[in-house]
Order: C-alpha cells, then structure tokens, then sequence
C-alpha cells in the first residue's frame, strides 16, 4: 500500500468482518464444556475434548505457513471454511469420546487455515505507517465477540442442551468469508508487495532472523503467562477467598476494548517494542500482586491494570513483527506469532497444572511475572526496523 493511504479501505473493513464473524464462531465454545457434561463425559475426556482443536492448529499451523501466500490465500479460506463448518455439523451428530475429538481435530485445522488466510490477505491493506493502529483495530474486533456472546447466552437464558442448535447456525456462518470474497474491495492486489512466495526458504530464513526469534520467543513467554491466568484464576479466586472471577475478566476485558478503540493511534507515535515492554512490565507488576489481593478496590484496580497490559501487549506484538518483516514475509511471519500464541496456550495450562501440584498460587503467579519480564527484556533486544538491514 501507498504511503500515505489511509487505514480504513474497504478491504480492510471487509476482512475485518470476516475476523469477527469467525472469532465470533470460537467464542461460542465457552459453552462447550457444559454440554459435553450434558452428553455424560467425564471429565478427564473432557479437558482432551476442549484441547483438541488448539493441538491440531499448534501442529497444522507451522506446516501451512510457509505455503499460505497471496497466491493462494483465496483457496486456503475456502478450505478452511469448509472443513469448520464440516466439523461444526459433525459436533451436532457425535456423542462419543473418539469422534469428538477427531471432530475438534478437524475444527482446529480448519479454524487455523482459515485464520492464516485471512491474516495473508489482511496485510495487504495495511499501510507501514499505520501497523500499530490497523493491528489495534483488529485485536479490538477479534476480542468483542469474546465479550459479547457469554453476555448474549446469560440475557437468552441458553441451556447447554441447546448448544446443537447453535453449531448448525454456526456452521452456515462459517462458509459467509467465502461470500464476503465476491466484494471487490477484498480483490486488490498489492503492486510489489507480495513479490515471490517465501517457502520453506523464506521461513527459515525468518527464524534465523535474530529480531525475529526475539519477538517470537517473546510472545511464547507473553502466551504461557495469559493462558495459564485464563484458565486458572477461577480457581484461584475460589481457593483464596479474593473477588469473583468473573468481574477480575469482565474488567479486563472492558479496559482491552477501550486501550484499542481509544488509544490505538499512540501505537504508531512511539516505538512499539519500548511501548510493548512496558504492557509487559505493567502485566507482570499485576501478576506478582495478585496473590496480594482481596476483594474490593484493589482488586478492581489490579483486573484494570491486567487487562491495559493485555491491551496493549496483543497489538504491539503483531505490529511490531509487521514493521520488522519484509514485504514478502509479513503474513507468513504473522502466522508464525499465531505458531507461538497456540504454543503459549498449550505449555501454559500444562506449566501451571505441574506447579500447582507442588507449590501455591503465590509461586504461580511470581513464575508467570518472571516468565513475563523475560518477554519484555527479549523484546527490548529486537532493533528497531531502522537500525535493522536493508530489506
């Protein structure tokens, strides 16, 4: 894109849309566990189960990533939109533990070349002056669904036994992205942007790259830290007597929308991996401070400063790996960043659990601000793309 053009083209609206409506797919999923509980499975299937879908994207999602280009972006998305919405109508006729599994096997593969389409066909529509505004505006409409649909389940009244019901609609929404292709806007080709595929070659080239193994590690240290947060805290709330899980996430997640809709044009006003370190150090302050907590102000207060990290962290890393990155690498370097997310969300649980085992919350906590201060020290070691080689 042009310097100088502006950010919100028709394109990039449109592929935004397309985020939303299968981000808003995912989301639906928070109910999932209630109705394999309806369905009689217990409980250690059932971690499997819920899983399944990340395990197949940790390991399809480092496979597709060197081939998913601008050439065939198109066809990815429509594979992939497919395979979800088979797996969503396979979800609503199986009942046992084997063929839900191989159904979320097939739900995460699809979710994940479909998502690495549409990251491929994204960048184009970005302008380099503007990456830390166009990746706030997306992690803003990939994090609403999230918000809205346990809100939307609550204020209908949704009993898990109608969760069927809900995954065939899902599955007629999950083939709309291919629709949405037909509008022009989705159409425009970038004049040498794309240049050749980058392969296998250019992948590894990518991992050579010290700013981008920096970044990479980064986020794998950033995930494991919010992954074992997510899925943890309820627990801790319940144990230590502190404030409901529940507020602690709505909070977060309130101060998440309003950093991104509010604050994403100071992303690209400062350095964004100096800016990102600080998400991450603040994270990590409310991490360590947790175990410190009771209901109340300070509690509030320490949801709120979570989720400003939070809001901050997720954009930068994505628009800090744009700016790094070639023309040519943007989407594949994008989609490895997901590689590290997913990564993040598998070790974190099985890092938490196993810690759990042995020690308390307190340690917990202080390991994850560790773990959090190493990805804001790796992150300051990324130069900035001015100081980096000509590309």
């Amino acid at each position: 894109m042009a310097k100088g053009s502006g950010l919100i083209s028709p394109g990039f609206v449109a592929i935004n849309l397309q985020f939303a409506l299968v981000t808003a797919i995912a989301a639906l999923f928070f109910a999932f566990a209630g109705y394999l509980q309806v369905l009689g499975i217990d409980s250690a299937s059932t971690g499997f189960i819920l899983s399944a879908d990340a395990l197949a994207a940790l390991v399809v999602q480092p496979l597709i990533a060197p081939v998913v280009h601008e050439g065939t972006a198109r066809s990815w998305l429509v594979g992939g939109s497919l395979l979800l919405a088979t797996a969503l109508i396979c979800l609503t006729r199986v009942t046992s533990v084997p063929l839900l599994i191989g159904a979320r096997l097939l739900q995460g593969a699809g979710f994940i070349c479909l998502l690495s389409a549409l990251i491929t066909l994204l960048v184009r529509f970005i302008p380099p002056e503007m990456s830390g505004r166009a990746f706030g505006w997306v992690s803003l409409v990939r994090l609403i669904p999230y918000a809205v649909i346990p809100f939307l389940f609550d204020l209908l009244s949704l009993q898990p036994a109608s969760f069927p019901s809900l995954l065939l609609a899902a599955a007629m929404v999950a083939v709309l992205p291919v629709l949405l292709l037909l509008l022009p806007a989705t159409r425009r080709t970038e004049t040498g942007a794309a240049g050749s595929p980058p392969g296998w070659t250019g992948m590894i080239a990518s991992l050579r790259s010290f700013a981008v193994a920096m970044l990479l590690l980064s986020v794998l240290l950033f995930f494991c830290g919010y992954s074992t947060i997510f899925f943890f805290f309820k627990q801790f709330a319940g144990t230590q007597g502190v404030g409901s899980a529940s507020l602690f996430f709505t909070t977060a997640t309130l101060v998440m929308i309003a950093i991104r809709l509010l604050g994403s044009w100071l992303f690209d006003r400062y350095s964004k991996a100096v800016l990102c370190a600080a998400g991450l150090l603040l994270t990590a302050l409310c991490y360590a401070l947790l175990p410190l907590c009771a209901s109340g102000l300070f509690f509030v207060l320490l949801a709120g400063g979570t989720g400003l990290g939070w809001g901050i962290v997720m954009p930068l890393q994505a628009a800090a790996m744009f700016d790094l990155s070639p023309p040519a690498a943007r989407a594949m370097n994008q989609n490895l960043l997901v590689v590290m997310m997913q990564g993040g969300f598998f070790l974190g649980p099985f890092i938490g659990g196993q810690v759990l085992a042995r020690f308390d919350f307190t340690f917990l906590f202080f390991l994850l601000a560790g773990l959090t201060i190493a990805a804001a020290a790796l992150l300051l070691l990324v130069p900035r793309p001015s100081e980096m080689p000509a590309k």
